[in-house]
């Protein structure tokens, strides 16, 4: 048989040997060099033994707080207790807040679960004027605020309290422990002191020499020592995330063996965590280029900032919101904030029982900002995370590209 012979034109590259395998090839084997170098120092072992002890701790006192449980109170004084547990009334008296135009009724059905309201006489059946006795009946304001309940009398004037506060205590324990122990702490705590050097340590030790010297620009060189620090930083997240979710679902209020119900706050909580780190990991290698040596003291100094500003969110109010979001902590928590309202349905009846009955929740149940649309809102604070991520990068790029190596 006589041999093909081969189509007319430039000869087919194989595979291998393309330009994005190469390109492939090259973010591989720096990522790589980068997980094995952290791998074998002390300090990244020590960063992640601290973070694994505190997320343990934290653990142990949720548990010890579910174990003992909240115990309830003769709200009505009659000597009887939980009377009426399926709802919670918080004040009843005349409108607070916005006017009866702004506001929309959410009327709750028969929740007399004593029979003390049926026995009334008719006409004493209906003190919320709604026209349905014996039911309770929640006011929300344009925002979808909480702002007043209307209960008919001797409705839900016993609830279960303990039951309540007990639910309350674990979602606010998912949203504090996701805004301040992942996102805040650890989210700021393993970047500041492992991605600040990805170049800065390789530029004072001499050894990026070996790096340049190869055929690879330095801006990929900055992209794949930060995919070599994500590689190491995402599963370590992951594994912490799976047993705080183990612990938070098995020990967490309610009659099932394990709250499925909660898997999606922590899906929540994951995505806010590994963006926020990737935009840390983005500024403090940046800031370690940009400052040299004084690069750690810019990185701590702009962790103050951040604590500042989440703090800020917190407490302040819509116009402050604007001064808050100029901080990267401030969007992730508008991820995991965005994500419990989509998750919990009730979540702003929760949110404004727990400010009626003075318990400290209001630092960690807040409205979506900027916009009322949680699912907006989730999808805005995603992008502006990845946006921030790349404007830092390209100025690590561009700074790095025109320092001159000792």
């Amino acid at each position: 048989m006589q041999p093909t012979t081969p189509p007319p034109g430039p000869p087919k590259r194989n595979l291998s040997e393309t330009v994005w395998t190469k390109l492939d090839r090259k973010a591989t084997a720096i990522a790589e060099f980068t997980m094995r170098q952290y791998r074998k120092k002390r300090s990244t072992w020590t960063v992640g033994a601290v973070g694994a002890l505190l997320v343990v701790i934290v653990l142990l006192f949720y548990i010890d707080a579910m174990s003992e449980g909240i115990e309830s109170v003769d709200d009505d004084g009659d000597g009887l207790i939980d009377e009426d547990p399926s709802v919670w009334t918080l004040w009843e008296g005349g409108p607070t807040g916005p006017t009866q135009a702004d506001r929309t009724l959410k009327s709750v059905g028969d929740v007399d679960d004593d029979g003390d309201c049926w026995a009334q006489e008719n006409f004493r059946r209906d003190q919320n004027g709604d026209g349905i006795d014996c039911n309770v009946i929640y006011e929300y304001d344009r925002n979808g605020n909480l702002v007043n309940i209307r209960a008919d009398r001797f409705v839900d004037e016993d609830p279960n309290d303990g039951e309540f506060l007990e639910e309350a205590m674990h979602r606010s324990f998912l949203l504090g422990f996701g805004k301040f122990g992942f996102l805040f702490i650890l989210g700021i705590f393993v970047p500041l002191f492992l991605a600040t050097g990805l170049i800065r340590e390789e530029m004072d030790s001499g050894t990026l020499h070996y790096l340049v010297g190869k055929p690879i620009a330095r801006a990929e060189i900055l992209m794949y020592r930060l995919l070599g620090f994500i590689g190491l930083a995402w599963p370590y997240f992951i594994a912490l995330f799976v047993l705080s979710a183990l612990v938070t679902g098995i020990f967490g209020p309610g009659d099932s063996i394990y709250r499925f119900s909660d898997l999606g706050i922590w899906f929540g909580i994951l995505i806010a965590t590994f963006l926020t780190v990737l935009a840390y990991a983005a500024v403090f290698i940046t800031f370690g280029i940009v400052a040299g040596r004084y690069g750690v003291l810019v990185a701590l100094l702009f962790a103050v900032w951040e604590f500042f500003m989440m703090f800020l969110a917190m407490i302040g109010t819509t116009r402050d919101m604007g001064i808050a979001s100029m901080s990267i902590s401030f969007w992730g928590s508008e991820i995991i904030n965005s994500t419990a309202w989509i998750i919990w349905g009730d979540y702003a009846m929760m949110s404004g029982q727990s400010l009626a009955v003075d318990i400290a929740l209001w630092t960690v149940w807040y409205s979506p900002f900027p916009t009322t649309t949680p699912l907006l809102n989730l999808v805005i604070s995603i992008v502006v995370l990845l946006l921030i991520t790349g404007l830092f990068v390209l100025i690590g790029q561009s700074s790095f590209k025109k320092r001159e190596l000792n």
